[in-house]
């Protein structure tokens, strides 16, 4: 990504975050409607449960930009998914990550960590995007899992 193309999107010019947006992408599928945010279950589970959490109801990119209901009802929603995510998933620890550094729209990776994950006491990151791992779940296995968390909600 260039620098003008996240200034653009920073300023909310075609930010393919931006509401409305797909439930289903080649990058992620809906978790549920939430009411400051939508779920979403990315296609990429190296860590089994990763969701993340995009504010929907207007361009942001940070928290400092919303206002004090805003903040309470996106805290609201983070809130529901992380016990979402913590009953079905049952890790071992939990990150929670807005970095807005490739994507400025205001979103929560909310991120299950087991001590079997292979980056145990690191961070999840890879330090080159290219390098990242990838673990793609089963068609029926990923199934479950979107049933399990949209029924813990």
């Amino acid at each position: 990504m260039t620098t003008q193309s996240w200034d653009t999107w920073a300023g909310g010019q075609g930010c393919t975050f931006d509401a409305p947006r797909a439930d289903n992408t080649p990058s992620w599928d809906l978790v549920a409607r939430l009411p400051a945010s939508s779920w979403y279950l990315p296609h990429n589970q190296m860590y089994r449960g990763h969701g993340v959490l995009v504010f929907d109801p207007r361009h942001a990119t940070r928290l400092d930009q919303l206002t004090s209901a805003e903040w309470q009802a996106y805290a609201a929603d983070l809130q529901r998914v992380v016990q979402a995510i913590v009953g079905v998933c049952k890790p071992d620890h939990l990150n929670i990550e807005s970095l807005g550094n490739m994507m400025p729209h205001l979103h929560w990776h909310v991120i299950p960590r087991y001590k079997n994950d292979g980056r145990w006491g690191q961070p999840i990151w890879a330090p080159d995007v290219n390098a990242q791992p990838e673990r793609r779940l089963a068609a029926d296995d990923r199934a479950s899992l979107l049933a399990a968390l949209r029924a813990a909600l």
